[in-house]
């Protein structure tokens, strides 16, 4: 049975020694903010104002008027025009384009012709995801601004209309920003913890807690208290900081997601305390805690790359990273509005890897003594 006297003792300990270690304090309040801010911003996938260029052999007024109407569009800005482009390399080179359109001579006679104008778009390919981007936009550009300044109708073949679902304009920061929220939660959490047990050892104060009444159990549970009230607090702030930053709405229950994150606290909290029982100082917890939190849950847990899309090695062992499973939730309550009967299957993964990995500190903890 624990003492909740014990506890309490245990927790207002590390709740002193957190206000004054003004360090403590600036990593855990001040830092998930600057992250959001550099990571949410850094990682924008919207394209604006790429830099394209454009040749024109004979500028007829039509053909001015189409280029007028690709660089008025928020996705491109044109650097220039050019009679001809002997060399288009040398354009990419020079200017450092992103897109040449090549309109042919006759592009105002040949656009009204059965076949139509065949125009030429040359996209640099150093950059996979703003090629696609560019592929995918300038048909329907061209074909509209062609429309429209012509006067032409084209032939309707297929009526096809789209809808896109839970996020309609396709803004990067909604898909970006419940990622984040996962990512700092679990780094800033293993690491607050992650010094818990490695700063008694450092400073000799082990033999004190050795001595005395206090279980492994009741020790352990009154050091993760405190960093689950300031987690806590992290996560307000995330969301906080997506909300008037960035616009990001709780399509679902706030309270559902609330509960959720504890949990994925709760886990994050456990690694720390697994991390500090097997360091000896706490700068070698806190890079263990970075380099055990940071990357894979980067990498590997789907928060830029699709679980689905990684080698059969890579997938197997994104299951065991539980940033996977608090994306799958985070993303649901706040995207989609899902509850809990979408999401309890993650959810049970998720709070049976904290307790797994609590059990394992535990009786790490234990061999210590």
């Amino acid at each position: 049975m624990m003492s909740g006297s014990r506890l309490a003792t245990i927790a207002r300990k590390e709740v002193r020694h957190i206000f004054r270690d003004w360090q403590t304090l600036v990593v855990v309040l001040v830092m998930p903010v600057m992250m959001m801010f550099l990571y949410g911003y850094a990682l924008n996938a919207d394209a604006k104002e790429i830099p394209v260029m454009i040749e024109m052999p004979s500028p007829a007024p039509e053909t001015r008027q189409v280029a007028d109407k690709i660089d008025a569009s928020s996705l491109f800005s044109v650097r220039g025009t050019v009679p001809t482009a002997s060399d288009p390399r040398e354009l990419f080179r020079l200017h450092g384009i992103k897109a040449l359109f090549r309109f042919p001579s006759g592009f105002a006679r040949d656009v009204r012709r059965p076949g139509g104008a065949r125009v030429q778009v040359l996209v640099d390919g150093s950059d996979p995801n703003l090629g696609t981007i560019i592929r995918n936009a300038a048909e329907p550009m061209l074909l509209g601004a062609t429309l429209e300044v012509l006067g032409v109708e084209q032939p309707k073949v297929l009526d096809l209309r789209t809808l896109i679902l839970y996020n309609p304009e396709q803004r990067s920061a909604l898909f970006f920003v419940p990622g984040l929220m996962a990512v700092i939660l679990l780094m800033i959490s293993a690491l607050l913890t992650s010094v818990a047990i490695a700063r008694e050892k450092e400073l000799g104060t082990m033999g004190q807690l050795l001595v005395s009444p206090l279980r492994p159990l009741e020790i352990i549970v009154g050091k993760i208290i405190p960093y689950l009230f300031l987690a806590a607090v992290d996560g307000f702030l995330i969301l906080a900081v997506g909300r008037v930053a960035f616009g990001v709405r709780i399509a679902g229950n706030p309270w559902f997601l609330g509960a959720c994150s504890l949990a994925y606290i709760f886990t994050a909290l456990s690694i720390g305390l697994l991390i500090s029982t097997l360091a000896k100082r706490q700068q070698h917890a806190m890079f263990m805690a970075l380099g055990a939190t940071m990357m894979p849950t980067v990498l590997l847990s789907g928060f830029i790359f699709p679980v689905a899309s990684m080698p059969l090695p890579l997938r197997i062992l994104s299951h065991i990273i539980p940033a996977t499973y608090f994306l799958e939730i985070v993303r649901g309550i706040i995207l989609k509005g899902v509850g809990l009967k979408e999401l309890w299957t993650p959810l049970i993964v998720l709070m049976g890897e904290g307790l797994l990995l609590m059990g394992i500190a535990i009786r790490k903890f234990k061999v210590k003594l």
